[in-house]
């Protein structure tokens, strides 16, 4: 395949002025299920037509169904979604969530699935999984750096996708709740309400400092080239189509260049400043940055002032039509013959009615080709015309147009054979995975996790406390400090696990393989998984078993439970934005819950401390302030360089243990984080109080998420 220019499509308008610009493939969203809720979007009839649409031009279409779906939306929505689709011939779907990638894989076996950016893909282990299960495509985390980038096409034969132009998001995509917990419009569910694009204070100081710059890669179009990108992506479902005629418009004249091996060196400097700045005039946000591909995250990125400006330049909008040939035949003693011919592979042949001999004023074959040249809104002009045609014949002009209509007809629907799919076998059933009952639990285990010596110190003295995981860091500090034997001795009292990093790229693997090693010969009973990378990394290790997912790592239905749990791993943790009646209908029967901690609201590459004061690689906890003086506290983990934003006030659930057991639940996590050691020997006695004899302390402020509201 050549090197795809890939646009984004919210309404019909804007996919004509995408194909019309000259993009090879649009994505779009339709009315369920789409990260852009508040697009245009598509009804289920529009994307049918959309299919036909882009077809007929030689161009592909790509479905959105980049969101997690809850047990009932896939048992009982998705098939009847998709189906229609797959029959007209979708080129592909882009998921987020493996329950619905499990779904689709089983159900529409060659549908081809393209993983979406909110599956967070930082590397060649969680690619080559993704391949290994079926995968087509994967579009990766914006955050990777074109040598990561380099690396992966080299060990991967997967398609790759890449974002060149548009809105850049803070948080590391399908990292982020702070939508969700804020307000109940999940980012996972389609419904961002961008919180991170207001200001906030830091000390004294105020600023749009989680506000990123847009994404400009123009000049970076050889070397992405170069690198084996299969698809350059363009953001902005949300955007106007003059916004994305004009930006696709640029973007299809250098890709151009590059394709016959132009380097940005030999483009004409001039006209390149004068195409940036009409860029920049269709829509930026405190102007454009080359994102992450060359340099390390920094305040070069963000757009600390509100500079969000649009509308400036107006782009034009081409419809495209593609180029046909004709041959009509007309004789007075046989029908009316049209031949209509497509790039030279379709070819159709139609009849008409019998032209008689004119008996006043016979049809001029100028009138008769001009007639039949006239195709209005359908998506052909003739290029080539010929007219074999009897002297002295009458032709209506209604007849004409019959026949030009009926060939017209003839040829989209021998255009659209290849692309259409027959009924699946599966499509008489009714598709539904087999009903869950969590039976009622009354053998409680508490485990807590801890990321700081004061932390660990309370921890490792509580007997009751069945279970600890200990952070990366930590783990090397205790083993620096007290050997292996140590955690051998360790192991005789208490089960203990690591908590690997919330984010693994290329750069870590070696050290996390050497560190998890060690960890196994010394006695740890597993580990608590925080990212695909991670997973297919130690899966490949044969440690798949020894793996808990962490709440992050996304099992919203049970189809995503029976995934992880065929690749082997041990536990899952209940998605965060789950409701309670949406928990009492998931299969929790491995799963643990948190019951306390400060929730992550953000994992960013960007740091707050680099990008406001100045980068020292000291691990430290900061606040930011918002617009309501709530307090976020902005923790770096600079061991594995990217930052964590935490929610305001703790999530507790001390008073919910019988709602709980009565779901399946058993085991229970209290994450520490931010907490000194008074604070985390406090907490963990009143909850072992609450768990273990139901009584419940006053006066102790948290937040419940969403046990009680759930998300839209």
């Amino acid at each position: 395949m050549a090197v795809e220019l890939l646009a984004p499509a919210g309404s019909w308008e804007a996919m004509e002025a995408a194909v019309g610009a000259g993009a090879d493939a649009v994505y779009v969203g339709g009315t369920a299920f789409g990260a852009r809720a508040f697009a245009a979007n598509f009804s289920g009839e529009d994307l049918c037509r959309a299919v036909d649409y882009v077809h007929l031009r030689g161009r592909r279409l790509y479905l959105t169904v980049n969101t997690l779906l809850k047990n009932q939306e896939i048992e009982k929505e998705l098939d009847g979604y998709l189906l229609p689709l797959y029959r007209q011939g979708l080129d592909a779907v882009i998921v987020q969530d493996m329950g619905v990638f499990a779904y689709i894989r089983e159900r529409f076996p060659d549908l081809p699935i393209h993983v979406s950016t909110q599956m967070a893909v930082t590397g060649v282990s969680g690619a080559a999984m993704l391949e290994r299960e079926g995968a087509a495509r994967v579009v990766y985390a914006r955050e990777l750096l074109l040598s990561e980038l380099k690396h992966i096409r080299q060990n991967t034969s997967l398609e790759m996708e890449v974002f060149v132009h548009g809105a850049l998001c803070y948080c590391y995509s399908g990292q982020c709740l702070f939508s969700s917990m804020l307000g109940g419009r999940s980012g996972n569910r389609g419904r961002c309400a961008q919180p991170c694009r207001l200001p906030f204070q830091v000390g004294k100081e105020s600023s749009r400092l989680l506000s990123l710059k847009d994404l400009c890669a123009l000049e970076l179009l050889p070397e992405l080239v170069e690198a084996g990108v299969d698809s350059l992506k363009i953001e902005g479902r949300m955007k106007q189509p003059e916004y994305v005629a004009g930006v696709v418009s640029v973007y299809r004249r250098y890709l151009d260049d590059c394709i016959k091996g132009r380097r940005a060196g030999q483009w004409d400097g001039k006209q390149l400043k004068q195409d940036k700045e009409f860029l920049r005039a269709l829509f930026h946000r405190g102007g454009f940055s080359q994102g992450y591909f060359l340099e390390a995250p920094g305040p070069s990125m963000i757009a600390f002032e509100d500079h969000k400006k649009t509308g400036f330049q107006q782009a034009e909008i081409r419809k495209r039509k593609e180029k046909i040939k004709g041959n009509l035949i007309l004789s007075s003693d046989s029908r009316a013959i049209l031949e209509l011919s497509a790039d030279d592979c379709h070819t159709i042949t139609v009849t008409g009615d019998i032209p008689q001999k004119a008996k006043r004023q016979p049809a001029s074959r100028e009138r008769i080709v001009e007639q039949m040249r006239k195709t209005g809104n359908e998506p052909f002009d003739f290029g080539e015309f010929r007219l074999q045609m009897e002297e002295e014949l009458f032709v209506p002009i209604s007849q004409l147009n019959d026949l030009r209509r009926k060939g017209i007809q003839a040829l989209k629907e021998e255009m659209l054979k290849p692309y259409q799919r027959q009924q699946p076998a599966h499509a008489a059933g009714v598709p539904s995975a087999a009903p869950r009952r969590n039976q009622k639990s009354s053998h409680i285990v508490m485990a807590a996790s801890c990321e700081s010596w004061e932390q660990w110190g309370v921890l490792e003295s509580m007997e009751k406390i069945r279970e600890v995981y200990m952070s990366v860091s930590l783990y090397e500090a205790l083993y620096t400090k007290g050997g292996i034997k140590y955690f051998r001795d360790l192991s005789e009292r208490r089960q203990w696990m690591l908590a690997l990093p919330h984010v693994a790229r290329g750069r870590d693997l070696g050290r996390l393989e050497l560190v998890c090693g060690q960890a196994l010969a010394a006695g740890c009973g597993g580990f608590l998984v925080r990212n695909l990378e991670s997973f297919a990394f130690l899966s490949h290790k044969g440690w798949a078993g020894k793996c808990h997912l962490d709440a992050g790592m996304y099992t919203y239905n049970d189809r995503a439970v029976d995934f992880w749990r065929g690749q082997g791993a041990g536990a899952d943790m209940v998605p965060l934005e789950l409701n309670q009646g949406e928990i009492a209908h998931r299969d929790n029967s491995m799963s643990y819950m948190t019951v306390y901690g400060y929730l992550p609201l953000m994992v960013s590459a960007q740091c707050v401390q680099k990008n406001t004061r100045q980068c020292d690689r000291k691990s430290r906890c900061l606040f930011i302030r918002d617009r309501y003086q709530k307090e976020f506290p902005v923790k770096c983990y600079c061991d594995f360089c990217y930052n964590i934003v935490y929610n305001s006030l703790p999530y507790g659930l001390a008073g919910y243990r019988d709602t709980l057991l009565k779901m399946g639940l058993s085991r229970f996590l209290l994450s520490f984080t931010l907490e000194s050691g008074a604070e985390t020997k406090k907490t963990a006695e009143a909850f072992l109080l609450a768990y273990e004899q139901g009584i419940v302390q006053e006066g102790v402020s948290f937040t419940r998420g969403h046990m009680k509201r759930g998300v839209e």
